[in-house]
């Protein structure tokens, strides 16, 4: 496990399979993270924000994988965090055991400045979170690096099919909504994020995918 200060108020905690962010004052005063890692990294995870943060106001999760929402119940417990999920996705913070705080749609814009955009597809109801004034996009599942898949790092992909558990089809073609948005940094909690020309790039390889598609 690293912490790493990616930019001003951004930090993502890297664990073995997957990397979860810390949002400083968005809005100020608060520390909100943006989805928990698997069950068995909730306690580590509790003490890296407590020692490193001070403590959590607020957890974001992004969908239903257990590897993004497993860990909150450590957090729940030790810090009492406002929960938000997103509404489309009824059932799995059950397995939490709690009402959550807020359930989001797609468009909504949380406080701190940051917009919920939700990509249907790899689940019903998976979001991404636009940080406006950063014109960052912390991805969630709907955006990997293109290095998770063996190819070279610097692009992005969505999730491989065996991993959609809504529809492939729909992973792929939901993603043009991210052309309606500034966007100049994407990070991805699987493989490297991408921070130059992200949606240019993610053009590329959906042009590249229709053509594939239609003539192959």
């Amino acid at each position: 496990m690293t912490v790493r200060e990616l930019s001003d108020g951004i930090h993502a905690i890297e664990f073995d399979h997957v990397r979860v962010f810390v949002l400083e004052d968005r809005p100020e005063g608060t520390v909100t993270l943006v989805d928990a890692s698997f069950p068995d990294d909730g306690e580590e995870l509790a003490n890296i924000l407590e020692a490193e943060f001070g403590g959590l106001d607020r957890l974001l999760i992004t969908h239903g994988d257990e590897g993004h929402f497993g860990g909150a119940p450590a957090l729940l417990k030790r810090f009492e965090p406002e929960l938000a999920v997103p509404a489309g996705a009824k059932g799995f913070y059950e397995v939490l055991d709690v009402e959550p705080d807020i359930e989001f749609v797609d468009e909504d814009l949380l406080a701190g400045g940051i917009r919920a955009i939700e990509i249907p597809g790899h689940t019903v109801a998976a979001t991404a979170f636009l940080l406006e004034a950063d014109r960052t996009l912390i991805a969630g599942d709907t955006l990997e690096g293109s290095d998770r898949r063996g190819l070279p790092p610097g692009y992005l992909v969505p999730p491989a099919e065996q991993f959609n558990d809504d529809s492939h089809a729909a992973a792929e073609r939901n993603l043009v909504k991210l052309f309606d948005y500034e966007i100049d940094t994407v990070l991805v909690h699987h493989g490297t994020s991408v921070r130059e020309e992200p949606l240019e790039k993610l053009n590329d390889w959906l042009l590249d995918r229709e053509w594939t598609l239609t003539y192959s």
